[in-house]
């Protein structure tokens, strides 16, 4: 059995939970001439050092819409009293490529 005595503040984990996160748009810019676009969600995470953002995750890119419902979901680690900040940029993919280079909408939290 551990005691107070035991506790080392330098190897604790530091408190948190999972956070399940859900992606969703609704009248994005339509970037095709023929047809809708064809959204994809990229979310980054900035890193606490360097400021750096990484890429975390992406979507599945839905064909011919203005206001996608994505199925994938990310699943986070949220840190409590941390600051965790999060950009979500939307793209339209016009082949299965993972290619992102017409950029819609973004947003940061």
């Amino acid at each position: 059995m551990a005691s107070i005595g035991d506790f080392d503040p330098l190897h604790t984990n530091i408190p948190a939970t999972k956070v399940e996160i859900t992606i969703s748009g609704r009248n994005l810019l339509d970037r095709d001439t023929f047809s809708k676009s064809d959204p994809i969600c990229v979310l980054y995470l900035q890193g606490i050092g360097n400021k750096e953002w990484r890429e975390f995750g992406r979507t599945e890119a839905i064909d011919n819409t203005l206001n996608p419902d994505f199925v994938r979901k990310f699943l986070l680690d949220y840190f409590f009293e941390e600051r965790q900040n999060l950009r979500f940029d939307l793209y339209d993919v016009d082949s299965k490529s993972s290619n992102l280079s017409e950029h819609v909408s973004s947003v940061c939290f």
